[in-house]
């Protein structure tokens, strides 16, 4: 386990069109979606957590690190939170993830290593959405925004990285509000474990 502190970060930007409301805020059973995605973060000890981008923040109850750079994508949203932090490592995760749980965020961040990110793996493919980075690649990754790269891939290319196994529940992203329904009614069933 590392001794270097895990910031956690909740991405509240995206515009939420398909779903027809800001997805952070959307009720997910007792909670809202973007509260689910912090819970899962403080119950693995994950401390701060904070909002980046959008206006979900205060009605989550978390401080929000705005986006310097509204709509230029996820890529500008992570090195904006990594230029944040300074040090250590920002646990990012969307919004929309309401099946994300305490186990799969324990698997990502039990062996990190300095200047190395770890990044969730589904089915042996490399979900960088939802990953660990090191503060120590702000400036690359700002770099990158810098010239035109705009997804978490782009963040691959800038430093050693390797891959925590987390099950497909882990991802499951909602971007419509059938699918969170969907999403909700499994985790009452076999969806519901690590």
């Amino acid at each position: 386990a590392t001794t270097q502190r895990v910031l956690g970060a909740v991405l509240c930007g995206g515009a939420s069109s398909r779903f027809g409301s800001d997805k952070a805020l959307a009720p997910a059973g007792e909670l809202m979606m973007g509260q689910r995605v912090i819970k899962a973060m403080r119950t693995a000890g994950i401390d701060p957590v904070v909002a980046v981008g959008g206006n979900a923040g205060l009605s989550l109850g978390i401080p929000t690190i705005a986006d310097r750079s509204p709509g230029s994508g996820p890529l500008a949203a992570l090195a904006g939170v990594l230029t944040w932090a300074g040090e250590g490592w920002v646990l990012v995760a969307p919004c929309d993830l309401p099946l994300l749980s305490e186990t799969h965020i324990r698997s990502l961040i039990v062996d990190l290593v300095p200047d190395e990110a770890t990044v969730a793996e589904v089915d042996g493919i490399p979900q960088a959405s939802l990953a660990v980075w090191p503060a120590t690649w702000a400036r690359r990754l700002q770099r990158e925004v810098d010239n035109g790269a705009r997804a978490f891939r782009h963040a691959l290319a800038v430093g050693e990285w390797t891959t925590a196994k987390v099950s497909r529940d882990a991802l499951a992203d909602a971007d419509t509000r059938e699918e969170l329904d969907r999403l909700l009614d499994l985790q009452d069933g076999p969806a519901d474990r690590a």
